[in-house]
């Protein structure tokens, strides 16, 4: 098997999988956290970064979950965009949270 860590964008993940069927794509979670401030204004991006580390750095996919359900709670009304952004790129975040926590550092 082999993991591509790729932007996501809409389409990519199936054109990497009708190429190599057998590949792993992977959000690069950097992009997607850059992409949440897009949404977001300038002077909450510090507390956004904060309530937004716990999701992308928890152990499993179960709590990245429960965090994210927090985050959206907390930012979602305000800017539904994000939550929406995150929402779609979900099965593309979580395959790096089945791997050991070293090994998840690496991807």
């Amino acid at each position: 098997m082999c993991i591509v860590v790729a932007t996501a964008w809409p389409g990519c993940p199936q054109t990497i999988n009708a190429v190599w069927p057998r590949t792993l794509v992977q959000a690069c979670v950097p992009h997607l956290i850059r992409n949440t401030f897009r949404y977001a204004s300038r002077r909450q991006w510090e507390q956004m970064a904060k309530d937004l580390r716990p999701v992308y750095t928890a152990p499993t996919e179960i709590g990245a979950a429960e965090r994210f359900d927090e985050f959206a709670g907390k930012w979602g009304a305000l800017y539904p965009a994000i939550v929406t952004s995150w929402s779609s790129a979900w099965s593309e975040f979580v395959p790096f949270l089945d791997y050991d926590v070293e090994i998840s550092k690496v991807i």
